[in-house]
């Protein structure tokens, strides 16, 4: 973490209590990282620590926010969150504990719990990017994934938005090399790791639906017909179209395409929300033919 020399005033830091714990720090959560001081007047060790967090609070550029609750005055937290020890220092994330620490740890120690835990300034950019995207400023989002590659060109969610927002200006072949520099490897560590690597999977899905959305002259005219307005079905959100033709193409030629009746169910349910009832039926129809 990149230290200043300037330190705030504590004065900026934000107390909570049993009464206010859920907006402070719950609900705040989903708007940026929230690490809570757990502590008491009466505890020594929470005396050193205190200071150390609101240093490394000041200096961090909105990264994360400080909350301190004197457990003196909050009785019902300590039961509900189980806090046996103080000093207790808990990050939480998108409504939940993230990671968590007990103890007067040096300042250093504490740095790296932050640094495993936030994501780099880069990755919040990217981040920014892809929510830009998602909103549908696609020429926005695009220039703000350059801006990030060109300090950190391996950035996996940077990589990932650029992907999605070349397909949507149609240019299939720079998505394609785009996609192929993504290591998977680099988004376990995020905290968005489950989002980004949905939107890697929705990202491929969509490159093969559009590789394969103009007719294929090899075999049959009817299936090869059927098989490519299946993805352009599937392209413009037609979902369930889509699988019903991807379904028929499979009952009957299973080899079309290189077995493109399966490959194009699975590139629609990658595109489906988790858990989809469509997602559901049409797995269960396509397992019916295949071990038939």
């Amino acid at each position: 973490m990149e230290i200043n020399p300037t330190v705030e005033s504590a004065s900026d830091v934000v107390e909570a209590t049993d009464q206010d714990f859920e907006v402070k720090v719950i609900e705040k959560s989903h708007q940026v990282p929230v690490l809570v001081d757990f502590w008491a007047p009466w505890c020594g060790p929470c005396r050193v620590i205190g200071p150390v967090l609101e240093k490394l609070a000041s200096q961090s550029s909105g990264r994360f926010e400080l909350v301190k609750v004197n457990m003196d005055e909050s009785p019902m937290l300590a039961q509900m969150l189980q806090i046996q020890s103080i000093p207790a220092v808990k990050l939480f994330i998108d409504g939940t504990i993230q990671d968590e620490f007990m103890g007067a740890l040096p300042e250093g120690e504490v740095e790296r719990f932050l640094e495993h835990n936030l994501l780099s300034e880069a990755v919040e950019d990217a981040v920014l990017g892809m929510r830009m995207l998602e909103a549908g400023d696609g020429q926005g989002a695009a220039q703000v994934f350059r801006q990030v590659l060109e300090g950190e060109p391996k950035n996996p969610v940077a990589l990932i938005g650029m992907g999605h927002a070349l397909l949507e200006q149609g240019d299939l072949d720079a998505a394609r090399e785009f996609v192929a520099q993504v290591n998977e490897v680099d988004l376990e560590g995020l905290t968005e790791r489950q989002q980004m690597e949905k939107m890697l999977t929705s990202l491929k899905a969509r490159i093969y639906l559009t590789e394969n959305a103009e007719p294929n002259r090899a075999g049959p005219v009817e299936l090869a017909t059927t098989f490519s307005q299946a993805c352009q079905a599937a392209l413009l959100g037609d979902y369930e179209a889509a699988l019903e033709a991807f379904l028929h193409v499979v009952k009957t030629e299973r080899k079309f395409n290189d077995d493109g009746g399966r490959k194009g169910m699975v590139a629609v349910f990658d595109l489906l929300p988790p858990n989809s009832a469509l997602t559901q039926t049409y797995r269960q129809k396509l397992s019916s033919i295949l071990f038939a």
